[in-house]
Formats: C-alpha cells, structure tokens, sequence
C-alpha cells in the first residue's frame, strides 16, 4: 500500500491549523465577567450608618462632599467635581466611563466626575444605597471658551463606587477581582 505522502501532509498542516484556532478561541484560564451589583443596592443596615460611612470614606479617599448641594441628614450626598483625566488620553478615558455627545469631531482636553450617594430608608433595619455619576468632557470652542458637557454615564463609576462603599459598610469584599487582590474605590485603597 502506498502512501501518498503530499496528502498526508496537506492533512497533517490542515489539522494543525485547525487546532491553534480553535484554541485560539477557546479560553478556559479567562477570569468571569462580573455583573454589576444593583443600584439602587439594598442592604441590612439603617440610613444613619450608611451615611456615616460614606462620609469617613470620601474624606479618607481625598474626596470632597460638596456641602451646598448635600443633604447628610436626608441621606444625600454629593462630591464636589473630581478631574480624572487631562490631556491626549482624555477621550479614550471619557469613552470607556461614558457615551459622550459627538465624541468624534471634539477634541477634549480634560474630564471630570461628581457623584451623587443617596441612602433612601426602607423601615427601621433596612436601606438603599443608591449611586449616579456624572461624567463630564471639556473642550475649547471656536472662540477659545472652555465648555463642560455631561455624557451619558455607562455605569462602571456607579459600580465601582457601590462595591465598595456597599462593601464597607457590610463588612464584606463585594470589590471586583483583581489581581492585586486589593479593595479600592476610584484609585483609592481603604
């Protein structure tokens, strides 16, 4: 019997190449996608200790409450604007936290956030802790003037926020895995 061995190599080249493929695209060492933890997220504890905490943790972080528009003994509170990104990665850094508004023809030069915390009571031993983020672009109009214009927020900021004051306040690690196993919130380890 005969082998024909131009066959036998075509085979065998194809059978590799199907095989670094599929193993191309098969992943099995992948980490898990989290979902995010809903918000408004309901927990165990009353307004008071909620807001309390929130409070030791954005003044620990560096993070400053912005006293006119905050509400502490409603449960409200809200951080002055904080810049997160300046100069050629502030797009790129806009469009992974939010959708902005013609992101394609502006040329933005900075970013900032501010955030709003409300803890809503639900009776006397159970609460929401509810997060929104307000993300916002600068760029220079035709005149020179600066503008600050708001994106529609994607909801990663809330998130992160929400694991880990949520976290904190419960005495849990709700934080998402990362490899420095560190619990943080907005580049800030606590």
């Amino acid at each position: 019997m005969k082998i024909d061995i131009t066959k036998w190599l075509y085979s065998f080249v194809l059978a590799l190449s199907l095989g670094v493929a599929v193993e191309a695209q098969i992943r099995f060492d992948r980490a898990k996608v989290e979902d995010p933890l809903p918000n408004p997220y309901t927990m165990g504890v009353a307004r008071e200790k909620i807001v309390q905490t929130t409070l030791d943790v954005l003044k620990g972080c560096g993070i400053v409450i912005d006293n006119e528009k905050s509400r502490p003994n409603e449960g409200r509170l809200v951080t002055q604007p904080i810049v997160f990104s300046r100069g050629v990665t502030t797009r790129n850094n806009l469009e992974y936290l939010a959708t902005m508004p013609a992101s394609d023809v502006r040329n933005w030069t900075q970013g900032r956030y501010f955030l709003e915390i409300t803890a809503l009571p639900l009776d006397q031993k159970r609460s929401q802790l509810f997060i929104g983020a307000h993300i916002e672009g600068r760029y220079a109009e035709a005149g020179g003037t600066m503008v600050w214009v708001e994106g529609q927020s994607n909801g990663r900021i809330e998130d992160e926020v929400l694991r880990g004051l949520g976290g904190k306040i419960l005495g849990i690690d709700l934080s998402l895995k990362t490899a420095a196993n560190e619990r943080r919130i907005l580049n800030c380890t606590y």
